[in-house]
């Protein structure tokens, strides 16, 4: 039944035989996108700061809320960090993940994989467009599908393998950019089939607000939306609320592992 399903999503996800004279390319989807929200200056904004706060419904009518903050290099999409309950810091530089507890560093093997997928996780569908660009996330075939009954660009994203902590996230993708303003309509993923038997849902992400940082539009209100395999929505949606501020440019104490902090502080 559910690889039917899948079929069926498919279908809905079908591109029209495109005009190849005018389709665009991927890259330049990406950049009209990114275009479309003065973000040409993004990567010269420095450190940001995410203050985020969300509220998630489920299907059966339980509520649940979080609430944690980010910091992220616009720079370097690679100086990532994470700060949540339970006095739990998750951060990367470059190739290299850590994780500390109570300013306790942990050192098992798997850690540093654990925080490269942990923050992927959280903050690719947060910094949308410009997440676009980090390391594993690939924008492959363009084609035409029509949105809410808005003619649109869609552009489907494999990742990959181990790019998110969860294999369920680790499928294909769906970025929909508007055809005339290339505003971005949405993004959604349904799990790979293997999965469906132990999460039949997936999500559907809406951009709803936008704040501006020196010019420059950043995602402050995103409504993430359950969906079948058919892509017909469900009840249950989470709302993410972020307050966003410029922190500063770089800085080692933010995005360095307290080993990596030593050595440097031993180099001088």
């Amino acid at each position: 039944m559910f690889r039917t399903a899948i079929a069926a999503f498919l279908a809905v996800l079908a591109f029209a035989p495109p005009v190849l004279a005018q389709t665009p390319s991927a890259d330049e989807i990406y950049n009209r996108a990114v275009a479309a929200l003065s973000g040409a200056k993004y990567t010269e904004l420095g450190v940001l700061k995410l203050e985020v706060a969300t509220e998630e419904v489920r299907n059966d009518g339980t509520s649940s809320k979080d609430a944690y903050t980010a910091y992220v290099d616009t720079g370097e999409i690679t100086n990532l960090r994470l700060e949540l309950d339970g006095d739990i810091v998750v951060g990367r530089t470059g190739d290299f993940g850590w994780a500390t507890t109570a300013g306790e560093i942990d050192e098992r093997p798997q850690t540093s994989y654990m925080a490269k997928t942990t923050l992927n996780q959280r903050l690719f569908p947060l910094l949308m467009p410009y997440s676009l660009k980090m390391d594993g996330v690939w924008m492959k075939e363009v084609g035409e599908v029509t949105w809410e009954g808005r003619q649109a660009w869609a552009v489907l994203m494999p990742f990959a393998k181990g790019f998110f902590t969860s294999p369920i996230l680790t499928t294909q993708w769906r970025l929909v950019v508007d055809k005339e303003d290339y505003s971005v309509l949405g993004v959604d993923f349904i799990p790979p089939a293997e999965y469906l038997d132990v999460q039949p849902m997936g999500v559907r992400y809406r951009y709803l607000k936008y704040d501006e940082i020196d010019g420059v539009k950043i995602p402050t209100q995103i409504l993430a939306v359950g969906i079948n395999p058919a892509g017909m929505e469900s009840g249950a949606h989470r709302v993410t609320k972020v307050s966003v501020s410029k922190y500063g440019q770089w800085q080692p104490r933010l995005f360095m592992s307290p080993q990596q902090l030593d050595a440097l502080e031993g180099d001088d």
